[in-house]
């Protein structure tokens, strides 16, 4: 079975190699560690362009194939904010090469992927909720900020609690897994994905098993902190 994350990380390595080579495809970029700069690339937003606008097409769908109530899980919030943005961000910190959005000096200046934004939107009106696998700091900026879009989005739950923490992320997971309620789960790529972890133990240690369990429900993006 041909699967959509195959040929997009297929895509990616070819796009990585060609980046090294052809320097004058990059925008300049200042105060950005020379390792970052492919995110301002085309071939950056080309990829992020198409991940969103397949799994806005899947959650037509999965409205037939999930049970009443299911979840788009979104494992890493920042594939959901723009490549301005990110930038941003990189240089508010020096360009540090681990994301912590929750030191985001205001949230007036996050601005969001707009096919992001279109997707999630799509999430709402199948009437699927969307679930931000983070921390509590990142979750909360990401779903203020998302309102603002009239975009609703929750963290991880345990019963009708609000719970933060990668038990509470795998219990919501594992739950709605169970109950046949995951609509689609958008990751990083899958050496770095954590979020199942606790499903079973060796997942940990063989994170191709997500197709396991997910199959083609699973996009992943390239992850922005990496070229």
């Amino acid at each position: 079975m041909n699967r959509h994350i195959t040929v997009l990380l297929a895509i990616s390595a070819s796009i990585l190699t060609s980046c090294s080579l052809k320097n004058s495809a990059f925008k300049e970029t200042t105060q950005l560690d020379s390792s970052f700069e492919w995110r301002s690339s085309n071939e950056f937003g080309f990829i992020y362009k198409q991940n969103f606008k397949y799994a806005e097409y899947l959650i037509e769908k999965q409205r037939s194939n999930v049970a009443a109530g299911g979840s788009v899980f979104i494992d890493v919030p920042f594939i959901l904010l723009s490549q301005e943005s990110i930038n941003e961000y990189y240089k508010d910190i020096g360009g540090a090469k681990k994301l912590k959005l929750e030191k985001i000096s205001s949230l007036e200046s996050m601005k969001f992927n707009q096919d992001a934004l279109t997707f999630l939107q799509a999430c709402q009106n199948a009437d699927f909720q969307i679930v931000l696998m983070a921390s509590e700091q990142e979750s909360a900026a990401i779903i203020k900020a998302l309102e603002k879009h009239e975009i609703m989005a929750t963290p991880s739950m345990v019963g009708d609690f609000l719970i933060y923490g990668k038990t509470a992320e795998n219990n919501t997971l594992v739950e709605s897994y169970e109950a046949n309620g995951v609509a689609l789960v958008l990751t990083t790529s899958l050496g770095e994905s954590n979020l199942i972890r606790g499903i079973e133990d060796d997942f940990q240690e063989n994170s191709s098993k997500l197709f396991d369990y997910f199959g083609d429900k699973i996009i992943v993006f390239p992850n922005p902190a990496f070229n």
